[in-house]
């Protein structure tokens, strides 16, 4: 009986020895492929986007009032705050009632305006308030990046709906080049008016979701607590389901501009492409009516991608892009064509970001967006051109 006993507890303390062994070499799999093979882990994953946003009854998404979400990217690139103000805006606080006396400028735009990656003190409408307070008195500026949504569509029925309440003098709409026109492939009108335009924007295939926005499917491999957050399990899940297809996931909701990425740089891809950009140039001729109908002026800022400027960056995006020779800002010079029949005011910064290379690199080095150098280079070449053209003005 002792006898049995005795193997048992044999048995049990090689199962125990066993089993830590196992464990034990699972943690250095994982410490290895954490340094050597990192991968993109769920909470990797959420830096991608951030905890900033909310549901809203007109608009894809906007912002969270009285918030301050993080910002970081899971390779290096920022690690920062940004602040939401008591109205669902970044930034300061500020009087829905304009001040007596005050210019009030409204910037509507995506990521870029909102100033993905960069404290508040360094997003480009902060900077510009900046820039015009060195010659000019009672200058307010208005981020209303992101808190409109995050394509033109959605910063025509945010005018319509809030923007105009603000009672700005001047508005300026952030373009940016690289996904503005591709971004109609997502946007649902989901209400019209009479004249075909939109009064409701959704998303096909993205939602928030507890303060982030992500695809409205979610794979395998971030279903799971702990596993989601372990490099070993995301590389095995990964490599089984692209070699054996053992791990099948719902198909993410893919819209065209993902299907497509950058596709609207090339002119001989933008005709995949054809009927957003005339949903885009719809809403732009919509906004400008709005905004002419309400005596506000109205200026366009083209803001360029990196791919453009700097061919070598392709790496980042997972592909290889050639540029057309000599034409690397076509679509610019594409959409300039539109605004100047439309009698549109434009600026362009391909050719000030072209010329400012000796100042530095404008964009994080991981991640698409302006760093801080590109956020000081569009606050000061808005600022000039608003002198200037006597667009703001004591």
């Amino acid at each position: 009986m002792r006898d049995d006993r005795k193997h048992i507890k044999k048995i049990i303390v090689r199962i125990g020895i066993t089993f830590l062994g196992f464990l034990f070499s699972l943690l250095i799999a994982e410490v290895i492929v954490k340094y050597i093979k990192p991968q993109l882990t769920f909470v990797n994953a959420k830096t991608l986007t951030f905890d900033c946003f909310t549901k809203d009854p007109d608009l894809p998404f906007t912002l969270l009032k009285n918030h301050k979400c993080l910002m970081k990217y899971y390779l290096g690139d920022f690690n920062t705050y940004a602040t939401l103000n008591s109205h669902g805006y970044r930034g300061r606080e500020f009087s829905l009632e304009k001040e007596p006396k005050t210019k009030r400028i409204l910037v509507l735009g995506d990521s870029f305006t909102f100033g993905h990656g960069v404290s508040d003190q360094n997003t480009y409408p902060f900077l510009l308030e900046q820039e015009l307070r060195k010659k000019l008195q009672n200058i307010e500026v208005i981020n209303a990046g992101y808190a409109d949504g995050f394509s033109p569509d959605s910063y025509y029925v945010y005018l319509k709906k809030r923007g105009l309440m603000l009672k700005p003098d001047l508005i300026i709409m952030g373009f940016f080049v690289l996904n503005d026109i591709q971004d109609f492939s997502e946007t649902v009108w989901e209400k019209m008016d009479s004249q075909g335009l939109p009064q409701k924007v959704i998303s096909c295939c993205n939602m928030v979701d507890w303060k982030i926005w992500r695809n409205k499917n979610i794979a395998f491999k971030y279903r799971y607590p702990v596993l989601r957050d372990s490099h070993l399990f995301i590389l095995l899940a990964d490599f089984l389901q692209k070699k054996y297809n053992l791990i099948p996931d719902p198909d993410l909701q893919l819209p065209k501009s993902e299907l497509k990425r950058h596709c609207v740089l090339d002119p001989d891809c933008l005709h995949y492409f054809y009927p957003e950009e005339q949903r885009a140039y719809k809403v732009l001729t919509a906004i400008n009516k709005l905004v002419l109908d309400n005596q506000i002026p109205l200026v366009v800022v083209l803001l360029p991608g990196d791919l453009q400027l700097y061919t070598n960056v392709s790496g980042k995006y997972g592909f290889t892009y050639n540029p057309p020779e000599g034409n690397k800002d076509f679509l610019q010079k594409r959409l300039g064509e539109f605004f100047k029949s439309n009698n549109i005011a434009y600026l362009d910064l391909y050719p000030v970001f072209d010329k400012q290379k000796s100042r530095g690199y404008p964009y994080f080095v991981n991640d698409a967006h302006f760093n801080n150098l590109g956020n000081k280079i569009t606050a000061e070449t808005i600022s000039d051109y608003l002198i200037d053209q006597k667009l703001i003005k004591d």
